[in-house]
């Protein structure tokens, strides 16, 4: 069995090293880097030497597209679509949004763009991370609204998108995603690297892939992830871990592809405890073997992520998860 935690923040090496000792000392096995558009214009030599370090210490290394395109998850800003306007998503109503279209081929190239320089980190592990439509409530919109229909979703589904969000239009969302995905994991595995999806814990809705087999079945494929974080979601640790657990192990086994899951580590309290271990009692009954935490010292460095007492919060994860 491992364990990892993704650390993010720091692009100071000396800094980073000391923090990647202390995470091995506490029995961790890994480590997931966020490797921003601001760190592929100014730090790609920097996360080298920030990958090297960490397998210095033992760990494997993952690394995701932090924010990347406004498509991927994390707290990261996009530099692509910020300078590329033309490139974002378009909503029912034809307002033009900050996140990339998958469907456009200059989003795709840049995707590209990153992974190359991701494999050049030496990282172990390609992590395409959350996977999205646009959620328009990031950007101070209303949650109700939906891309995309751009030109290059028209020409895709063959004529101008309904201004409705119907079965038709969603099963194409679906499929157009996948395809996405598809094209990054290809392009990862067809250099040698070993490609991630982690899929936001959401079988349909807005933003729900139904067929997670059609992902786990994508050629070259080294892991399929998911990332249930309970309290985010409102739902109960047990029960909702447990769900997502079982079916990343089944597809996983069924597909010949490591299985992984992350807890939760962000905005949580003491309080909350007896759901962490719970959460990983659940992953580990469902036989993943391949279990992280989103993130390290639980946040306690970003404001925004940290709960009231990320220290005490640390102290469970690290319990939980290396025991």
């Amino acid at each position: 069995m491992s364990t990892g935690a993704a650390y993010f923040g720091n692009r100071v090496p000396r800094h980073v090293a000391a923090d990647m000792q202390a995470l091995a000392e506490r029995g961790f096995d890994g480590v997931l880097h966020t490797f921003s558009e601001n760190d592929l214009a100014y730090y790609r030599g920097t996360m080298e030497r920030i990958v090297a370090a960490s397998h210095d210490a033992g760990l494997e290394v993952q690394i995701a597209p932090w924010g990347v395109c406004q498509m991927f998850g994390g707290e990261a800003e996009s530099r692509f679509t910020a300078h590329n306007p033309d490139v974002g998503q378009v909503l029912e109503t034809g307002r033009i949004t900050p996140s990339g279209c998958p469907n456009h081929p200059r989003v795709r190239a840049f995707c590209r763009e990153w992974a190359d320089a991701a494999i050049d980190t030496g990282a172990d592990r390609i992590f395409w991370d959350e996977p999205h439509w646009v959620h328009p409530e990031h950007f101070g919109l209303d949650a109700a609204h939906w891309g995309c229909r751009c030109e290059h979703c028209a020409e895709r589904f063959g004529r101008e998108l309904p201004r409705e969000l119907d079965a038709e239009v969603l099963a194409f969302r679906e499929a157009s995603l996948v395809d996405f995905i598809g094209d990054l994991v290809g392009h990862v595995a067809r250099q040698g690297a070993r490609p991630v999806v982690c899929l936001l814990p959401l079988t349909g809705g807005v933003h729900g892939i139904s067929d997670w087999s059609q992902v786990a079945a994508l050629d070259g494929l080294d892991t399929l992830s998911t990332d249930p974080y309970w309290k985010a979601f409102g739902e109960a640790a047990g029960a909702f871990v447990g769900e997502y657990a079982r079916r990343v192990a089944t597809l996983a086994a069924a597909h010949g592809v490591t299985g992984q899951l992350w807890i939760q580590g962000f905005r949580m309290e003491p309080t909350d405890a007896a759901d962490i271990r719970a959460a990983v009692a659940a992953a580990r009954e469902a036989g993943i073997e391949d279990l992280w935490t989103w993130a390290w010292e639980a946040c306690a460095h970003m404001s925004a992520l940290a709960g009231s007492d990320p220290g005490a919060v640390w102290e469970v994860l690290c319990e939980a998860l290396t025991s």
